[in-house]
């Protein structure tokens, strides 16, 4: 037995040093893969979150309270210091965004959108590149669905903000194929307006052309907006901004 013993000592001291300096050996000693690469816009999303996380570490030192615009590209390029000067306004809107039915999108990121802002008001437009991956009437109504669980969570977890629905704005150009859906996605966004009592703002009206388009003026490319859009828009806003901070205008319309 003592041979035999010895035999497999030797044998397993082989296998042992084989494996310590073998490829396979030296691989499980090193640290563990680097994670896959994220889509473009997918760590776009991230980094943006992580940008308003950093951001609103500082508003803990703010006084008073702040305006959010909510969305996607649209809102994100609306610069709040160039259209709507002398509000406290944080820009929450993400390149690219969803409503929130999948692991990102607007459902997903409440926490450092919204919540964590301080907020007196927000303006949630989104819904448009959900429209843009599939506008069948079966996927309006999961937008929706999504749509209405968004507002739902901002009322419950924040019973003091206003919240106010803005309407999808037509599209033009290669983007034409969406406005039909666009139309019946704002239907649903009235509807949940109304059964949330909540005000409806009708931008779209402000933006459409004869033929049902985004006006040529407004667009270049059939989607995103030009300065002069954004005039328009920030104009249909002011009317629902506080004059002061925490202090709503009186005579404020309603779209209810």
């Amino acid at each position: 037995m003592g041979k035999i013993y010895g035999r497999e000592a030797f044998l397993m001291a082989i296998v042992y040093f084989s494996l310590l300096f073998s490829p396979l050996g030296n691989a499980a000693q090193e640290k563990e893969p680097p994670k896959t690469k994220l889509p473009k816009w997918t760590q776009y999303y991230y980094d943006r979150v992580a940008l308003f996380e950093k951001e609103n570490a500082g508003l803990r030192e703010a006084k008073g309270r702040n305006i959010i615009l909510l969305g996607d590209s649209l809102t994100e390029g609306f610069v709040a210091d160039t259209y709507l000067p002398g509000y406290r306004i944080l820009n929450r809107g993400i390149v690219a965004d969803h409503v929130g039915m999948g692991k990102t999108g607007v459902l997903r990121r409440l926490q450092p959108s919204v919540f964590d802002c301080y907020p007196s008001d927000v303006f949630l437009m989104i819904g448009v590149n959900d429209l843009g991956d599939d506008c069948s009437t079966a996927s309006i109504r999961r937008v929706a669905s999504c749509y209405r669980e968004v507002c739902r969570t901002i009322r419950s977890q924040a019973p003091g903000v206003n919240l106010y629905l803005e309407s999808c704005l037509p599209t033009s150009k290669k983007y034409v194929r969406l406005n039909p859906a666009i139309r019946a996605l704002n239907g649903q966004i009235r509807q949940i307006a109304a059964d949330l009592d909540l005000t409806y703002i009708d931008l779209h009206a402000l933006m459409v052309d004869e033929k049902g388009e985004l006006k040529k003026e407004f667009t270049r490319e059939g989607l995103h907006l030009t300065p002069a859009a954004y005039k328009v828009w920030a104009k249909a806003l002011e009317p629902y901004l506080p004059s002061t901070m925490g202090t709503k205008r009186t005579g404020m319309p309603s779209s209810r």
